[in-house]
């Protein structure tokens, strides 16, 4: 259905006092919203199917209206909103015991920490994420989760974790051919081997990286490699020169 479709079925049920499908509409509108970046609109919309789930006391209804807000306040540039309203819907679900839900609830959460540089909470939800994943033997999300890890452990300068959850990261998705995701792991690993003083393996990873999202079309992450090889093999260079010269 359109969203002009949605607003007559939301005018319908208004106009029968029919709070849960106000409430449904409501939400599906304000989801339409946050797909167009409309955030006030989106806001709106989600909040009113909020009040009335918690009105109605539809614990359910209400924690998927608050994943909702969560959405919007994270698009919007407000994660210490997004967080407040992911850890109610996360601690519904987690009550309900929906593994599913939790999961997907953890990597947005651990998101929103590690945009607020809360770096331990972040862990503690990609890790729990990561056990959902492992004991129901969804292996892209175990890829998923071991590379939004890596990224926490590198904000925390523990490079060694960093690479072990990069580097398992990569085996799935090399497997399988992710392309985008193999991409942004390869330039995750060159990045670590760069900070640990081992330069030509960094090129190595690096140079793969650049290749792949030059395939892919994706300008932005390639320009900024091509910068970041180019800096290292003008240091190489240096330190050559340096050694020829003593």
């Amino acid at each position: 259905m359109s969203l002009q479709e949605h607003l007559s079925e939301l005018d319908m049920y208004r106009a029968t006092d029919n709070e849960q499908g106000i409430a449904n509409v409501a939400f599906k509108i304000g989801d339409m919203y946050l797909k167009k970046g409309k955030w006030d609109e989106a806001s709106a919309y989600m909040s009113e199917a909020e009040t009335i789930c918690r009105k109605l006391g539809n614990e359910e209804g209400r924690a998927v209206a608050a994943i909702g807000l969560g959405d919007v306040f994270r698009a919007s540039g407000n994660p210490a909103d997004a967080r407040e309203y992911y850890r109610q819907a996360l601690e519904f679900f987690e009550k309900k015991g929906s593994h599913e839900a939790i999961a997907n609830i953890a990597e947005r959460l651990g998101e929103v920490y590690r945009q607020l540089g809360e770096h331990p909470e972040a862990l503690e939800a990609f890790r729990k994420g990561l056990n959902i994943c492992r004991a129901h033997h969804d292996r892209l999300g175990i890829a998923h989760f071991n590379e939004r890890l890596g990224l926490v452990h590198r904000s925390l300068n523990d490079l060694d974790a960093a690479m072990a959850c990069f580097g398992e990261a990569l085996t799935f998705f090399e497997q399988h051919r992710v392309a985008d995701r193999l991409a942004f792991v390869l330039a995750g690993i060159g990045d670590l081997h760069q900070k640990t003083g081992r330069p030509k393996d960094a090129l190595d990873y690096l140079g793969r990286a650049l290749a792949m999202y030059r395939r892919l079309g994706a300008r932005a992450p390639a320009d900024l490699i091509a910068a970041q090889i180019t800096a290292l093999e003008e240091m190489l260079g240096e330190e050559k020169k340096h050694g020829e010269s003593r």
